[in-house]
């Protein structure tokens, strides 16, 4: 349905003209270049191995260190959220070539690797810092200078912890038994105390074997610096500050830097992408003594304008197409109106479907737009939802994925809309709290205008819920056996699913009592025995055994149970539905709770109206995004949908940060 046409094509050129012919292939940016496997009178020709991508990719990666370096010091006005509303410069392909040619980034990359180093550096130096003056700050108290603790020719002063409870009576020991010594305490805490000992030197040892016996922490100074721990510290603080009056001066300066290369690495970072891709592109050529060979692919509705490049721009050249045969994997592209284009997300987030394969895309996309309808049923929510995603794709300039997933989000609030208007929901029942005067607008809003009335009369929008899954299914059974069709599989189209379709509208028939209709019930039973009938006698028939095929026909009967099971899960549109018209009641009801409150009271409403209106407007997104999903995935996907399909890969100039535009085909 929606399944680009797509051709194999092959190129025959001079190899004189190898270069000019590859970047005009890629500034087309509409073809595939694939690898030749297959023919045998190319087994003789050579592939092609001299190409520069590993250059590429080593500049590269030089180039994206120094956006990546630079960019933490791009200014605080150019941070955060107003960072993502720049969008990409535009550039002539032309002039974009001349610029990149000219731009040095070496000098740069070197100056950028420096100004790292000496950061990394200071950072190191702080943290070494850091941890001396917390490892000294336990003895502020201690006015001594510690470097010359040791050096004392006859005296030795050893630092310690101990717990409170065994100080008293390790000063009494080393006091009996070391007379030449005593005990100071430096800091008294809750549990323990931090003490100094004093002794001879000569004593040191046995003072040692003493507190060993009382968990005694020696604590041993191994630093450079001299003078008390105060005298330290504030050292220590003014190498801090030395460091980061440099830290500051560095950054700066990379400021500076940033503002005057930004342009210029962002412009060299996309040129040096385009040649990586287009050295990449060379590896699958294959070349002999004089001309090259490239193959490749190409949606069909394209070939008329390659024709018409390649016959402007060269000459030693010869091109011709071919159709893909049945046992290539083709690569799929889906080519959708614009309308059904962001729906394609859901498809891809599933799997592409394979080349010969019914594109789901433009029925998916009317079941997916009025389920999330129904799964958010708010005015107010599927407005706010729109409205940001307008906003996101106008003023964020997006591009791409981003731009399609965003159109789908506004198409989701559209849907939004309508299913509050259907169930008279304008967040929640906010309308019942408007001043009387708008009365008449509030009875038309949601009196006359709404279908529905979920939290009064919820059995109709249920009914209507499961109804909307018998057509999704039967679309999904349809589908199957149009791509039975397309196969040449009538027979198989008839017996596996026309047989199915029958017998569930004769069982759907039968429980509506033929909608008391003489005739219709007399159909819904024919239809209900010839449907099993059919599908008990031909669900075996790839079995050899005649019971086999019997047995298994009888066993087939029991899917009743599944599509059962597939009907009863879209009661979970109903049941979204009303979740999220009683959660914004609650809200409303918990603002005008407290709108009476003194002073405060307005205040309090409006906080609770934001918040709680904002919560479930995000919960309520995520469930119908879910939800949505999953009835297409696997109600609706099962019936039919194999997918495996691989992506269609053109080589392009893919950018990142400039848009270049060609201005020689105007």
């Amino acid at each position: 349905m929606a399944v680009s046409q797509i051709s194999k094509f092959y190129i025959f050129a001079h190899l004189s003209i190898q270069e000019p012919l590859i970047k005009e292939l890629q500034k087309l940016g509409f073809l595939e270049i694939s690898e030749i496997r297959e023919k045998d009178e190319f087994q003789e020709w050579k592939i092609s191995h001299e190409n520069d991508e590993n250059h590429f990719l080593t500049e590269l990666t030089k180039v994206k260190f120094c956006i990546d370096f630079l960019s933490d010091y791009q200014g605080k006005e150019k941070k955060g959220i107003s960072s993502l509303f720049i969008p990409k410069k535009i550039m002539n392909y032309d002039y974009f070539n001349e610029l990149c040619q000219k731009l040095n980034y070496e000098t740069l990359y070197e100056q950028c690797k420096e100004y790292e180093h000496e950061l990394n550096q200071i950072k190191l130096q702080d943290n070494k810092l850091k941890t001396i003056a917390n490892e000294l700050e336990a003895w502020i108290d201690l006015d001594f200078d510690l470097s010359k603790m040791t050096q004392n020719q006859y005296i030795y002063f050893l630092l310690g912890t101990i717990k409170n409870d065994e100080r008293t009576d390790l000063k009494n020991t080393i006091l009996e038994k070391v007379k030449e010594s005593d005990l100071f305490v430096v800091k008294e805490l809750k549990n323990k105390s931090r003490i100094m000992i004093v002794c001879l030197k000569e004593k040191l040892n046995e003072i040692k074997q003493i507190v060993q016996q009382f968990h005694f922490d020696i604590y041993q100074y191994s630093h450079t610096y001299e003078g008390t721990v105060k005298e330290i510290t504030r050292e220590i603080d003014n190498h801090l500050k030395l460091n980061e009056k440099r830290r500051q001066g560095i950054e700066k300066e990379l400021e500076k830097i940033y503002q005057k290369n930004q342009s210029g690495i962002h412009t060299m970072y996309d040129f040096l992408s385009i040649s990586r891709d287009k050295e990449e592109a060379k590896k699958h050529l294959v070349k002999s003594e004089n001309t090259f060979i490239i193959q490749g692919w190409i949606q069909r509705k394209n070939i008329p304008q390659l024709k018409n490049i390649l016959q402007a721009e060269f000459q030693a050249y010869e091109i011709y197409f071919e159709e893909p045969r049945k046992e290539e994997q083709v690569p799929v592209t889906l080519d959708n109106p614009k309308l059904v284009k962001p729906f394609e997300i859901i498809t891809e987030l599933y799997s592409l479907p394979n080349y010969n394969e019914i594109d789901p895309t433009p029925i998916l996309s009317i079941f997916y737009f009025i389920f999330f309808g129904f799964c958010l049923s708010d005015v107010g929510y599927g407005a706010t939802l729109a409205i940001l995603s307008y906003f996101a794709i106008h003023k964020i300039k997006l591009e791409g994925g981003s731009k399609k997933f965003f159109t789908l989000l506004y198409y989701c609030g559209i849907a939004g809309i309508f299913g509050g208007i259907f169930v008279g929901s304008w967040f929640g029942d906010i309308l019942d709290y408007l001043p009387s005067i708008f009365n008449n607008l509030r009875i038309f809003l949601i009196q006359r205008l709404s279908l529905f009335n979920p939290t009064e009369n919820p059995i109709p929008l249920l009914i209507l819920s499961l109804s909307l899954g018998v057509i999704h299914i039967y679309t999904g059974i349809v589908l199957k056996f149009l791509g039975n069709l397309k196969k040449g599989k009538l027979i198989d189209g008839l017996m596996d699913q026309i047989s199915w379709l029958f017998l569930l509208t004769g069982i759907i028939l039968v429980l509506l009592n033929g909608f008391n209709i003489a005739i219709l019930k007399t159909i819904a039973w024919v239809m209900v025995v010839l449907g099993a009938l059919t599908l008990v006698l031909t669900q075996g028939r790839t079995k050899n055994n005649i019971f086999l095929k019997i047995g298994s026909g009888i066993l087939s009967l029991y899917n009743i149970t599944g599509y059962l099971g597939d009907v009863l899960s879209y009661s979970r549109l109903f049941a979204l539905s009303l979740t999220t018209g009683i959660i914004a009641e609650i809200f409303n009801m918990f603002s005008k709770m407290v709108i009476n409150i003194p002073y405060i009271g307005i205040l309090l409403t409006v906080i609770i109206l934001l918040i709680g209106h904002i919560f479930n407007l995000l919960i309520s997104v995520l469930s119908a995004f879910v939800h949505d999903v999953r009835l297409q995935y696997i109600e609706f996907f099962n019936k039919f949908y194999q997918g495996g399909g691989v992506a269609f890969k053109p080589f392009g100039m893919k950018t990142t940060y400039i848009k270049l535009e060609d201005n020689s085909k105007n």
